[in-house]
């Protein structure tokens, strides 16, 4: 742990020294959607990149909360057939919280840099809001955390939600049938599911109107986000210094 931590200062102050400009005028889109075809850019075809050169801003959910996720299940699992007082139940707790404790001192480092992109605490704080749609305990998989992380990024100021799903993909067909629902209790706030099945590359049009959608409820949104200590002021956004 020390070896990785001196390595994550390091990183962590080499990319502060890269000059940045950030607007707050730049729509934020939450990215979700099934977990291998969000974090694969080859499977994705570089969607950030494409957010990103359409004038958008990409916060992807990230890969940790699939870990607290399957730990949660496996707790239900072991709830239900060895009891909550079992040898299973208590070694899946000890792991739980050992994982938890590393994660918490590494991004200790970053607390900083990281204002305004926090990451929820625990599986349950996404599962509990997608309740109303998706019930945990009755739907599981990525569809159960997709609608509940819309509604976290949506309560985290987002202004649009991205899902990023492979063609076909059930998880991704019911979380469609879901969103305008979700979209409707949460300020219209914008949602689309876009497919991937490798055969087209040309998303800057679809892309490029869904984020201009962002930047319209943008400007009229209830839920306004936190940025980070480093914007100075409205137009001239966040210039990084070394250390």
């Amino acid at each position: 742990m020390a070896g990785l931590l001196e390595t994550l200062n390091r990183m962590r102050d080499r990319f502060r020294g890269i000059p940045c400009q950030y607007d707050r005028e730049r729509p934020l889109i939450g990215v979700v959607g099934e977990i291998y075809c969000r974090l694969d850019t080859f499977a994705n075809e570089e969607i950030v990149r494409v957010i990103e050169a359409q004038g958008g801003e990409a916060w992807m959910a990230d890969v940790s909360e699939w870990i607290w996720y399957t730990n949660f299940r496996q707790q239900e699992i072991i709830r239900k057939s060895d009891g909550a007082l079992s040898k299973k139940m208590l070694i899946s707790m000890i792991k739980n919280r050992v994982q938890k404790s590393d994660e918490h001192t590494m991004m200790k480092i970053f607390h900083e840099d990281f204002a305004g992109y926090e990451e929820p605490e625990k599986a349950e704080v996404v599962l509990k809001r997608s309740l109303p749609y998706l019930p945990y305990y009755g739907s599981h998989g990525e569809m159960t955390m997709s609608t509940g992380k819309a509604v976290y990024l949506y309560e985290k100021g987002v202004d649009g939600i991205i899902d990023v799903s492979p063609f076909t993909c059930m998880n991704g067909i019911i979380c469609e049938a879901i969103y305008p629902k979700v979209s409707r209790e949460h300020d219209q706030i914008p949602i689309k599911v876009f497919y991937f099945d490798g055969t087209r590359s040309d998303w800057d049009r679809d892309i490029g109107i869904f984020v201009e959608l962002a930047r319209n409820y943008q400007r009229n949104k209830k839920r306004k986000r936190v940025y980070p200590r480093y914007f100075k002021n409205h137009d001239l956004l966040y210039q990084r210094a070394a250390g």
